[in-house]
């Protein structure tokens, strides 16, 4: 026992204990990652519970950690058949971030990356079938929370698009399963190879490039979650919440450059009467179509998104009213020239914009509420014009 003491927590003189106490040092780091965004976002109020319930979760997933630490420190996982007791964190690990979930509905999308840590984690030791048990465990989870939401839907709860980032994270959960035990397999290999032949030049090296073709393959599966959670779905565009951080960023620079911002809404003429003649599907082309605006009518600095519905915001950093006006012009003379034919001959859209630039010392919600005001302004006079103030 005092030998046990006297040793470093995360070294003994067993190598292979030494191996499974890192690969828990790396959980244990992901726990406090987690307990640090928790944090945050309790501190932001994102998450719709109190401290108390917080802190209930908290000692739980602490008590957990404690718990396998022990386990493994003092040799008892030695009794199972993966001393590191891998799965059994990743089951813990799920646990905690799918109930995390559960609690929000803006970063929902974001906080969806911890499912693939978590089947990261699991690459150093689970073979396919624990792999295939681990993505079944995790995207059951998920799917639980949309059902469960289904019966009391959130305020800000969208079937539609927790259906598409449950589809996107089983492409990404499924591609990480196969390239976890597929990296096992390698390490399999490698492993016998070292114990027993020499493996030749030429099958290390093929090896190589396989383990770099899965490592191109895992970042763009994570470059597909991540836009999750700031992209539209239905148009590609920057969605509303990121439109409104980046707006709060560029009038910080502008306050310190002593530059102007301008933001114009775009709002579709009509809109909800051309989906009630012509159909949904005919009112999301016509929407899709507006990812166009920004290669034909916008400079590389500007920022279009999506703001809701059939409105769409557009940031204009460093303008002035000339450039504005200007703008305004050219989105609404490019959106009425744009042909529907394929949904009904000549038939064509018409936008009407409003549009502001920020005064001194404003609020990004006082700007997004004068701009309002603004395209309220253009719809009273008549559509298919630009108000700008």
């Amino acid at each position: 026992m005092r030998e046990v003491l006297s040793q470093p927590l995360f070294k003994t003189q067993d190598t292979d204990q030494t191996t499974r106490l890192r690969r828990f040092s790396l959980s244990l780091y992901l726990y406090i990652v987690g307990l640090f965004i928790g944090v945050v976002a309790m501190v932001m109020n994102v998450l719709n519970i109190s401290w108390q319930e917080f802190s209930i979760v908290v000692l739980m997933g602490g008590a957990s950690q404690v718990l396998v630490f022990w386990a493994i420190r003092s040799g008892f996982s030695q009794r199972f058949s993966d001393p590191s007791l891998t799965l059994i964190q990743m089951v813990i690990g799920m646990s905690l971030l799918t109930y995390s979930i559960s609690l929000v509905q803006d970063v929902r999308g974001g906080l969806l990356n911890g499912y693939v840590l978590i089947i990261l984690f699991g690459s150093f030791r689970l073979n396919q079938k624990e792999f295939i048990f681990a993505t079944s465990c995790a995207l059951g989870s998920y799917l639980l929370v949309i059902i469960l939401d289904l019966f009391s839907p959130p305020p800000s709860f969208n079937l539609r698009l927790e259906l598409f980032q449950f589809a996107v994270l089983s492409v990404v959960m499924l591609t990480c399963a196969y390239i976890g035990s597929h990296l096992q397999q390698m390490r399999s290999g490698l492993k016998e190879s070292r114990d027993g032949l020499a493996a030749s030049h030429k099958e290390i090296t093929k090896q190589r490039d396989e383990l770099e073709s899965a490592h191109r393959e895992l970042q763009g599966a994570l470059r597909q979650l991540g836009q999750l959670a700031v992209r539209d779905d239905l148009t590609g565009l920057f969605n509303r919440r990121q439109f409104e951080l980046t707006l709060d960023g560029q009038l910080k620079v502008a306050k310190t450059s002593k530059t102007r911002v301008g933001v114009l809404l775009v709002d579709i003429d009509h809109f909800n009467e051309l989906n009630e003649t012509q159909g949904r599907e005919a009112g999301d082309l016509i929407l899709r179509s507006f990812s166009e605006v920004a290669r034909s009518c916008l400079r590389r600095t500007d920022y279009i998104a999506r703001f809701g519905g059939e409105e769409f915001a557009v940031l204009l950093p460093n303008a002035n009213e000339t450039a504005m006006k200007d703008c305004a012009e050219r989105i609404r003379e490019f959106v009425g020239q744009i042909s529907f034919d394929n949904i009904e001959e000549g038939l064509r859209v018409t936008v009407s914009v409003g549009g502001v630039l920020m005064q001194e010392e404003e609020s990004p919600a006082g700007l997004l509420e004068r701009v309002g005001f603004s395209l309220a302004a253009a719809k009273d006079g008549g559509r298919n014009r630009c108000v700008l103030n």
